[in-house]
């Protein structure tokens, strides 16, 4: 180029010294804040001016580039880009020259004095043989178009790469002016996958696409497609479509945006919502079988909407969707209609987010629903104040019903409680009666019947005698009567011991089982249990009572029961309450634990002994007793294990199965002789220790013996009676005692006196044989019931020694 310089082909019309003469404009184009290089037109081409902003802005100086040739050279090292350039550049100076027109400025690429290459924007002026050339540097403008559209690019790239992998289907339809349905102008490989269509297949004509439709939803699908079409209106719809041999459910979202040619596009996406379809379907069934309705109340419009079951349910007629809110709560129950009103404002007014709400509604059929309603704010404004309640409604009319029967049966099942501890009570009151009552007549009659024997010549005296033996005899029926009212024997069959633990806790009532947390912890397996199911849970009554009661105001005691599991084993020691085990029956086992202050040994020594009680006035003084005699009738047992300060555990045993019968009495009355045979010397040679706690029953017992023959010792103390036995068992044939005495009972002797050696035989006189259980009686020889004849009295000695 340095040979051929694209310099001008054009001469000179005007110096270069006549530029310099043009001091303002020379003035003027050195103050311009444009860069600008002026330089001639003739042969040579030499640049006579370059501006300060030329130079600050590419680096050049005039003695940095003096002509053309130099500036070509450095600013354009490409030489075909370099040809291009100043064939162009000296083409439009030609067409000025020539028809005066002003060339728009172009755009050009060259390197500023530092080597960097711009981008400029380069204009031309004439002003004699002069070219005035204007710059505007496009660099950094360049570079932010070149990166937006790099981004632009990426973003391009990204949105194809998401349209083409993400799960749903992308489309795009476009809808040309006086066209009545659109066409698709793009559709992602996922929609054509979904589709089951290529590409060639689904382009253009939407017929094509909407031929996928199910055909039983494809009119309706194609009309709502047109209507949007018409209206430039967003589109939303579900439907199904046939594709891989299987029916699906879609659902299509697009959003229109209007071109300046006046066509319409939508943009939009193809979702598989089969699954979701499912899932609802599955909702469905389960609301139906819990009988629940949903819902959903416009706080503006005032318009309460509802599914088609709560519709059929409330009695609607067909297609009823809704009700002015306003008019429901005249369907509510009016013991209710106060409280849901509340529940609601306070919704309706954003003064709590949820609520439960229970209560009564009528149906226009005019019955009675109970519903649990799940309601909350589904819609706030910009404001956040609610403008829409949804929720759930559940029909529990069968739960409350059930409820009102199960409240029922719990009445009257604490009525038979109440009963049963009544009987009970009395009973024990009527026992207690009786049995002092047949000490008092014993006494009476074994003294009559002594006489009788020293009085066989005085009729006046035998007469007397007579009447008051007819006198006891109809004291001993009204004592008989009395006997009537000691607790029957209640029918009993295999019971779950889960079930009655949990009636008996709820008895107890909701402010009990809160304030000490009472807890039932029940087995893996059903345990069954022989009883009569009022019987346990009066057990488990009176003892859930007392371990609630052995805590203190400032720290209540905690309760569990429990059920053990099948294989547990029942502690070794002896029973504290209740009847020793018999070994080849089944037993059932469940404890009743608390954290009271637990039982001291005096407490637990004569706590199951009548009229005991740790509770002062407010003890009945025979709950435990009850207890007591309850396990004994059932051939149960129960331990007591306490340590002070830290709480008790009772732990019960009771048959699971039914006992085998047994016989009620080792050797019974009936097995005694005649009433009326007398006993003379039947006892002869026999030392006989007679204990019962009032001296005077004691004092006729041994008459009656001495006057069988033989020698009788009465004594009232039972602890001093177990010394004289233990002194010399060998003195003594029989024992005969009483049952209830103080310090040691009849039983306690009994065993005492067959733990001797030689054995003391015993033979037991009491007012409540009902009292013992098989264990005790086993102890005794024969057991009597008072009052008692001398006769019989004679004859069960007699055998007991035999």
């Amino acid at each position: 180029m340095s040979e051929q310089p694209p310099y001008s082909p054009f001469q000179k019309s005007q110096s270069s010294a006549d530029l310099g003469n043009d001091v303002d404009l020379w003035t003027l184009l050195g103050g311009m804040p444009v860069p600008i290089a002026v330089h001639e037109l003739g042969e040579g081409a030499a640049i006579r001016f370059l501006n300060d902003s030329f130079t600050q802005s590419f680096g050049y100086s005039l003695a940095d580039i003096p002509n053309l040739n130099v500036w070509a050279e450095r600013g354009y090292p490409d030489p075909d880009y370099r040809q291009e350039v100043f064939t162009r550049w000296w083409a439009e100076i030609g067409a000025r020259q020539t028809t005066g027109i002003v060339a728009p400025p172009g755009e050009y690429r060259f390197h500023d004095g530092h080597g960097r290459e711009r981008q400029v924007l380069i204009g031309f002026a004439l002003h004699g043989d002069l070219v005035i050339v204007t710059f505007q540097d496009l660099t950094q403008t360049r570079a932010a178009e070149a990166a937006l559209e790099a981004e632009r690019r990426q973003n391009e790239k990204t949105a194809f790469a998401l349209t083409e992998n993400m799960p749903a289907g992308a489309y795009t339809m476009v809808l040309h002016p006086g066209a009545e349905l659109a066409e698709f102008a793009f559709l992602s490989t996922q929609f054509l996958n979904m589709m089951e269509m290529t590409r060639e297949e689904a382009e253009g004509d939407a017929m094509k696409v909407f031929a996928g439709v199910h055909p039983e939803d494809r009119p309706q699908w194609i009309a709502r497609n047109a209507e949007a079409f018409a209206r430039r209106a967003p589109f939303s719809g579900e439907t199904r479509i046939v594709a891989h041999g299987q029916t699906r459910w879609v659902r299509a979202e697009s959003v229109p945006r209007e071109l300046t040619d006046g066509s319409v596009i939508w943009e939009g996406i193809l979702v598989d919502i089969d699954a979701l379809k499912r899932t609802e379907k599955q909702l469905q069934t389960v609301l139906e079988a819990a009988r629940a309705f949903t819902w959903r109340r416009d706080l503006r419009t005032r318009r309460s909407e509802f599914d088609g079951r709560w519709a059929e349910r409330a009695g609607h007629a067909a297609g009823v969707d809704h009700v002015r809110s306003d008019d429901w709560i005249h369907t509510v129950h009016p013991d209710d209609r106060k409280a849901v009103q509340a529940a609601v404002t306070a919704l309706e007014k954003g003064e709590v987010d949820n609520n439960i709400l229970t209560y009564r509604r009528q149906t226009l059929r005019g019955d009675w629903l109970w519903l649990q309603v799940h309601a909350g704010v589904s819609e706030r404004d910009a404001l956040g104040q609610p403008v829409a309640l949804s929720g759930v409604s559940f029909d529990i009319t069968p739960q409350m019903a059930a409820r009102a029967q199960a409240q029922e049966e719990q009445a009257q099942l604490r009525e038979e409680m109440q009963r049963a501890q009544q009987r009970d009570t009395v009973a024990q009151i009527a026992g207690g009666v009786a049995h002092d009552l047949n000490n008092l007549i014993a006494v009476v009659a074994g003294t009559a019947e002594m006489l009788e024997l020293q009085a066989a010549e005085q009729p006046a005296l035998l007469s007397g005698l007579d009447r008051i033996r007819r006198t006891v005899g109809m004291a001993r029926d009204l004592i008989t009567g009395l006997g009537g009212l000691v607790r029957p024997d209640l029918p009993r069959g295999s019971h779950d011991l889960g079930k009655l633990m949990q009636n008996a806790v709820d008895l107890l009532g909701q402010r009990r089982i809160a304030r000490h947390e009472i807890g039932i912890d029940f087995a893996d397996e059903p345990s069954p249990i022989w009883a009569n199911p009022t019987e346990v849970m009066q057990v488990l009554v009176n003892l859930a009572i007392n371990a609630c009661d052995a805590g203190t105001t400032d720290a209540p005691a905690k309760v569990r029961i429990q059920a053990l599991p099948a294989e547990s084993t029942p502690p070794r020691r002896p029973p504290d309450a209740g009847t020793v085990l018999d070994a080849s029956v089944p037993m059932t086992l469940f404890t009743i634990q608390d954290t009271g202050i637990g039982i001291t040994d005096e407490v637990r020594a004569r706590m199951f002994r009548p009229n005991f009680t740790t509770k002062g006035k407010a003890g009945t003084r025979l709950g435990l007793l009850i207890v007591s005699t309850i396990l004994m009738a059932n051939r149960a047992a129960m331990w007591v294990d306490s340590t002070p300060g830290e709480g008790t555990t009772m732990t019960l045993a009771w048959p699971s199965i039914a006992p085998a019968d047994q016989s009620a009495l080792k050797k019974s009355d009936q097995a005694s002789p005649n009433v009326g045979a007398r006993s003379a010397g039947l006892l002869e040679g026999m030392q006989v220790l007679v204990v019962d706690d009032m001296p005077d029953v004691a004092e006729v017992l041994a008459d009656m013996l001495e006057a069988a023959g033989a020698i009788a010792v009465a004594i009232s103390d039972p602890v001093e009676a177990a010394q004289v036995l233990a002194e010399a068992p060998d003195a003594w044939s029989v024992l005969v005692t009483d049952l209830h005495m103080p310090a040691m009972d009849g039983v306690a002797l009994a065993r005492h006196a067959g733990a001797l050696s030689p054995p003391v035989p015993a033979v037991l006189v009491t007012a409540r044989s009902d009292m013992l259980d098989d264990a005790a009686k086993s102890r005794f020889a024969a057991i009597m019931s008072k009052p008692v004849t001398s006769a019989r009295l004679a004859q069960a000695v007699r055998l007991a020694k035999s």
